[in-house]
């Protein structure tokens, strides 16, 4: 008992590397900021409310806020059973030391009011994300500007990807104009200065989030043939058929260059949370001829492949060129399912965990939910004789940040 003890302690201590976060600054915010300001800017809780009726989908891009307790109540009650809300709202009691059952006008209150205090501490992201959470490294998915001592930075290249559809080529033009971009060999040149300047700054890794618009099967496409519909999707004769193309064409090429750059390649698989919300687009196994004609990219699946989770480890286990990472798998019970099976099935050396969320609240939330979820699942596996405790503490050491530090090359502490 005294040495899974010890175990439980080491795991609850442990350095871990937030392999994907989107938060946002405090500057963000206005202020004073509230708990009502915090629970809207939550993109997983607001997924959930448009999921449940609660917001419309336009009033969910519109970014329609719930303010008083007499819209935000029925939106509340619709999700309180989910996982992601209980330990949302068992973070939030923690970290603000506020004593409540369930949220009500009075408990939102208090709460805010003591967020609010929180909040004109200007050093209170990094006693949140450092000191309470105990983040050593948190890697941002954001275009804007963040703190470099606080953050490590991730790329996008979707937009090349999905330069032939219409509207997504603006942030392409806005940087390189019309002139550079007007050939397929021009739009190429672009991508890789870009891609050479994201690796000039820092980053960490290149992210992809096509499948929540298009398919993750990606093609092989010769040069002619890409010329071609690159060509018809800059006129106005453009299809689904040839922006496919043009987009696997694309995506070679940036498999290709973080081969190149040594970087790796992280991809958002299962959830298909765009426009069209294709669950199957967003299945890993799309990803199988990419990984097999690129071998020396590694890729790393996010979500654990969402509902696809033992798709996603038989790619780990046929490919040594893919990586697992459970950011924004979003449970207690259903992550330490995915846990307990791929502990029998999945290299030690190829998973990860990241938070996926918008506030620092949300990130304490989740670290102090997976450090439980981790420590509960070893030591069981400690009891039941199939790990040595040895074993089970170099195995949590991994996929808290060793693996990660390994794969996207970060520094050995920050």
């Amino acid at each position: 008992m005294a040495s899974t003890e010890s175990l439980r302690e080491t795991i609850l201590s442990l350095p871990i590397v937030d392999t994907h976060t989107h938060l946002r600054a405090s500057t963000d915010f206005a202020h004073p900021v509230t708990a009502y300001t915090l629970l809207n800017s939550s993109g997983c809780l607001r997924a959930l409310w448009v999921v449940s009726g609660a917001l419309t989908r336009q009033e969910y891009r519109q970014f329609k806020s719930l303010d008083d307790w007499e819209s935000l109540s029925p939106a509340i009650d619709c999700v309180k059973n989910t996982a992601f809300y209980r330990i949302l709202l068992s973070g939030l009691r923690e970290l603000y030391k506020i004593d409540f059952d369930e949220v009500d006008a009075v408990s939102l209150d208090d709460l805010g009011q003591s967020i609010s205090r929180a909040y004109r501490d200007r050093g209170w992201y990094g006693k949140v994300l450092k000191d309470k959470s105990g983040l050593d490294v948190i890697c941002q998915d954001s275009r804007q500007q963040f703190d470099r001592k606080l953050f490590t930075p991730v790329a996008r290249m979707d937009d090349y990807v999905l330069f032939g559809r219409a509207g997504w080529d603006g942030r392409v033009l806005e940087r390189h104009g019309a002139d550079r971009t007007s050939s397929l060999d021009g739009l190429v040149c672009c991508l890789e200065e870009d891609f050479s300047a994201a690796m000039s700054d820092g980053a960490a890794a290149i992210k992809s989030n096509l499948c929540w618009g298009r398919t993750l099967s990606f093609e092989p496409v010769g040069e002619a043939a890409a010329n071609d519909a690159f060509a018809i999707c800059r006129s106005s004769e453009c299809d689904g058929r040839r922006e496919k193309l043009l987009g696997d064409f694309v995506m070679e090429r940036i498999a290709r260059l973080c081969a190149e750059h040594n970087v790796p390649l992280q991809i958002h698989t299962g959830p298909a949370g765009g426009v069209d919300h294709v669950v199957g687009y967003g299945n890993p196994l799309n990803l199988n001829n990419l990984i097999l004609r690129n071998p020396e990219t590694s890729f790393v699946l996010f979500h654990a492949g969402g509902p696809f989770v033992r798709e996603s480890a038989a790619l780990a286990t046929q490919f040594p060129n893919v990586y697992l990472d459970l950011c924004g798998v979003l449970g207690n019970q259903y992550l330490k399912r995915i846990l307990d099976d791929w502990i029998e099935m999945v290299p030690l050396n190829k998973l990860m965990w990241g938070t996926d969320v918008n506030t620092v609240e949300e990130s304490y939330a989740m670290v102090r939910n997976f450090r439980k979820v981790l420590s509960e699942l070893l030591v069981e596996r400690v009891r039941s004789g199939y790990f040595s405790l040895a074993t089970a503490e170099e195995w949590a050491r991994a996929i808290t940040a060793g693996n990660a530090k390994r794969v996207l090359r970060l520094p050995a502490s920050r």
